[in-house]
């Protein structure tokens, strides 16, 4: 092969390495969600994950020298297509989500593991960093192939196209491939990638190692198939969260991440949390007129108000493909003109709708999916002051949060301090009705919601004291007579 042609071939070799490497960061993010749920705690691991396995692989690429091992010559070519086929070998059930499926919900569960941020340590270790540390060594086992004469402008342009590769990797595999073809099906994509890998490298192309790699994708691409997806209930799998459909009892249920997030059948019957926002925020305004405007901020399968034809509904979600989704399995039917699906994210619309002075006489909050599943960025102390900002006078708003009724956690107490810090007077409902005051379960989990209706010149009250009580003055007028027994 001339000169300029294996140069070529070398810098492909080095911007598919790239790729890969953050393509299968960002896929193992993603992967992870619907077991140890998302944040920066979750973010963190993997990155570390991938980071420090990357640093020791130029480390021990940089030190490899061809040599003897076991009676075989071990030449640099053939250290790179071992490196590629042992990732492309761990990377193989490291990606499939049956597999995941198994190593969370059962696998961990049997070595009694259950903390979500030791098991998804566990699995970085393994099915992460390994791979990483493996193709970490490309970059330095090429340069072996480069003239020393030109060290540094060599090393520039590897470095430049692995870069490259990076950055396609976390722009190409996210904002297009997941959102088109699937996080599956990226995933195929990937195998292909090392498969191709290892042909470019190969002298002969129809050796064993390409056809074991050729093999290996072809497993991958089976494990990932929509036949598999589909046997797994499986409607689709985006950047932002995967949508299964189970349908029981006549109930057709929407679960994202594994978190039972809707349900609807044939007689209108929906969650009890859902039904419970309807009785108080929107049955009584059904008639209205003028109709009222109503947020709701996390979409599900649009069941809450689906019968409502009055109002004017705004559903907010990052995800784009839950309404075709919600109208095909769901709800049987398309949602009525007086509702719109905008596709963005809670915090950028209710920027947006105070630079606008848009503000609503509803809003429903229902962006938890579980307690691994909390968007960070919607439980903070200014995104209720955005809430709080948009609400139009007399408003009201209905949270949904999966909290501890009891808070025997510290996530259910700060959850709680965070929202009395901007609406002091809120009721607070729990939604189990077989929850005992005297459980002190810190995991026990159930649906909680809370009630807040906001105006514009609202009087906070006081403190009464032993030295100052006002009280006789502060209660009402006229009480309502208390009947006697």
């Amino acid at each position: 092969m001339k000169k300029d042609n294996l140069s070529l071939l070398l810098y492909f070799v080095i911007v598919i390495e790239g790729y890969i490497v953050l393509s299968t960061e960002l896929l193992a993010m993603r992967e992870t969600i619907p077991f140890v749920g998302t944040g920066t705690d979750t973010v963190s691991i993997i990155i570390a994950a991938v980071l420090m396995p990357l640093a020791f692989g130029y480390y021990a690429g940089g030190r490899f020298r061809p040599h003897r091992s076991f009676g075989k010559y071990v030449s640099v070519r053939k250290k790179l297509i071992f490196n590629i086929m042992l990732s492309a070998l761990i990377l193989l059930p490291g990606m499939a989500h049956v597999f995941l499926d198994w190593f969370f919900t059962t696998f961990m569960i049997q070595i009694r593991i259950e903390h979500r941020l030791i098991q998804l340590a566990l699995y970085s270790a393994v099915f992460v960093a390994v791979p990483i540390f493996l193709l970490g060594q490309t970059i330095p086992l090429i340069s072996n192939y480069f003239t020393k004469s030109r060290l540094s402008e060599i090393t520039g342009r590897m470095l430049f196209f692995s870069t490259l590769g990076s950055f396609m990797g976390a722009v190409f595999s996210t904002l297009v491939l997941m959102s088109t073809i699937g996080v599956h099906h990226t995933v195929s994509l990937n195998f292909v990638l090392l498969s191709c890998l290892v042909i470019m490298i190969s002298k002969r192309k129809l050796s064993e190692p390409v056809f074991l790699i050729v093999s290996m994708t072809i497993i991958a691409m089976y494990l990932n198939s929509n036949q598999v997806m589909m046997d797994m209930s499986v409607a689709y799998n985006n950047q932002y969260q995967m949508a299964q459909i189970l349908t029981k009892n006549g109930q057709r249920h929407l679960l994202l991440n594994n978190n039972w997030s809707s349900m609807y059948d044939d007689y209108g019957r929906k969650y009890p949390y859902i039904e419970f926002a309807e009785r108080q925020g929107i049955d009584p305004i059904r008639d209205a007129d003028p109709p009222r405007d109503i947020l709701v901020i996390g979409a599900g399968a649009f069941t809450l108000g689906f019968e409502d034809e009055n109002n004017n509904y705004t559903y907010i979600d990052i995800d784009p493909d839950l309404l075709k989704t919600a109208e095909k399995y769901i709800l049987k039917d398309k949602i009525k003109k007086n509702k719109t699906f905008l596709v963005e994210s809670a915090r950028a619309f209710l920027t947006r709708s105070k630079r606008e002075g848009k503000k609503f006489d509803v809003i429903f909050l229902d962006a938890y999916l579980g307690g691994i599943s909390i968007p960070e960025q919607l439980i903070t102390q200014e995104f209720f002051r955005q809430l709080k900002d948009c609400m139009k006078d007399k408003g009201i708003l209905i949270t949904n949060f999966i909290s501890s009724p009891n808070f025997n956690n510290r996530m259910s107490r700060s959850i709680d301090n965070t929202i009395r810090s901007v609406m002091p007077h809120v009721s607070r409902v729990v939604m189990n009705e077989t929850y005992s005051l005297y459980n002190e379960d810190p995991n026990g989990l159930v649906n909680v919601s809370y009630i807040y209706r906001h105006e514009d010149n609202y009087d906070p009250g006081v403190i009464y004291t032993d030295d100052k009580n006002t009280i006789y003055y502060d209660k009402p007028k006229k009480l309502l007579s208390t009947p006697r027994k």
